[in-house]
């Protein structure tokens, strides 16, 4: 398929009939579509309708608390008066739920400040519980779910973590790629699973009520998660390696370990993470969906987009150029490439597209609902109320 086929947000070719289409439609409206790594509507193109001074200021700034203030900056418009395309965006992607960062570490408290501001607004809302996100889905609000993901490591003191729950956080990853004080990471040369101190911070998870996230988490870290944790594993934002065999994938073993959990596998959008395809698309994303479904089943599957990162197309590139890339474990076979997007999802107004993907390879209502939202909605419920 050429890029032609994605000219229009949301309305990747996917031959579905008038009734599979009004279906689809219908779906994407009714279902609470939760999305467990979210980096916010648009990638680097919702800069392009920005105030060209503002996006030249911003993309001057360094390290990981200006990708905070780069990713903030359409909410800071918004609140400023200057522009409503992040609302828009927000509403055109037909998400309820996305994620806010509540960092553990000190290293990435200038980016969660950044995005405190989020806090400011009456239509979006930051939340702790299930029973919040189904209310401010009838009032029209979108709810942003607490979540770290830490690129610089879980601090070792279980403190940092219980003071992080007090500001929000309901979602925490254990590790980065790389090894640290908690266990090995998915890039790490050996793979030791958890510290001792690593399953002092799964039983913390258990008693506070915050979800164990494995998404960047090596294999055997993954598995010892899924043995310690006395509530569902997830992890959030991956792919199956049996589809393709990238380092971000769960092979089927974890796959079936954080299914007995009663977790979930959501999955991402980054290109390079799905096929080698350099065309890669919105069916490949759809191929590891379906890997899953069958693999675990359908209830234990969800979102995780985890792309476009939403910043300013110079930030990323010398943010997460192959230097900082490779100092947070990233390494060249991983392509993490910042230009790189999905064909089918290029921003998050393409949202539809995944519904409209389900509905043409025969997922049933329930299903779908299931998979866009209700499969997430029922791990944070049993874990975090």
């Amino acid at each position: 398929m050429s890029d032609t086929c994605n000219a229009e947000p949301g309305r990747w070719e996917f031959g579905l009939s008038a009734g599979e289409e009004a279906r689809a439609a219908r779906l994407h409206a009714d279902c609470v579509i939760v999305d467990g790594m979210h980096q916010h509507p648009g990638g680097p193109g919702i800069f392009a309708e920005l105030p060209a001074d503002e996006v030249e200021k911003v993309s001057g700034e360094t390290g990981f608390t200006g990708i905070g203030l780069g990713q903030a900056l359409p909410y800071r418009l918004c609140l400023e008066g200057k522009s409503d395309i992040i609302r828009r965006w927000w509403n055109q992607s037909g998400m309820d739920v996305g994620t806010l960062l509540v960092p553990t570490s000190p290293a990435m408290k200038g980016w969660g400040d950044a995005l405190n501001l989020l806090r400011s607004f009456d239509w979006i809302k930051p939340v702790t519980s299930v029973a919040e996100i189904r209310r401010n889905r009838k009032l029209g609000i979108i709810s942003l779910w607490g979540y770290d993901q830490p690129v610089f490591g879980i601090p070792n003191s279980l403190e940092y973590i219980e003071d992080a729950y007090r500001r929000g956080l309901r979602t925490l990853m254990l590790t980065y790629n790389r090894m640290d004080y908690v266990g090995a990471g998915c890039t790490e040369r050996y793979d030791v699973g958890l510290s001792m101190y690593g399953i002092e911070v799964v039983r913390k998870c258990n008693e506070l009520g915050i979800i164990v996230d494995t998404s960047h988490c090596g294999r055997q870290t993954t598995l010892d998660a899924c043995e310690f944790s006395s509530t569902p594993v997830i992890a959030n934002h991956a792919a199956a390696k049996g589809v393709y065999a990238h380092v971000r994938g769960k092979s089927d073993e974890e796959l079936r370990a954080i299914a007995a959990s009663g977790g979930l596998i959501g999955i991402v959008v980054v290109p390079s993470y799905l096929s080698a395809d350099p065309q890669a698309s919105i069916e490949h994303m759809l191929d590891h969906i379906d890997y899953v479904a069958r693999t675990v089943g359908w209830q234990h599957v969800g979102l995780g987009t985890d792309w476009p990162m939403q910043n300013p197309p110079r930030l990323l590139a010398k943010t997460l150029g192959p230097a900082v890339a490779a100092q947070i474990g990233f390494r060249p076979q991983d392509r993490v490439i910042t230009d790189m997007m999905l064909r089918g999802f290029r921003d998050y107004r393409d949202s539809p597209n995944i519904t409209r993907g389900l509905v043409k390879r025969g997922y049933s209502d329930e299903q779908i609902a299931g998979i866009l939202g209700e499969n997430h909605l029922r791990v944070m419920e049993r874990v975090c109320g």
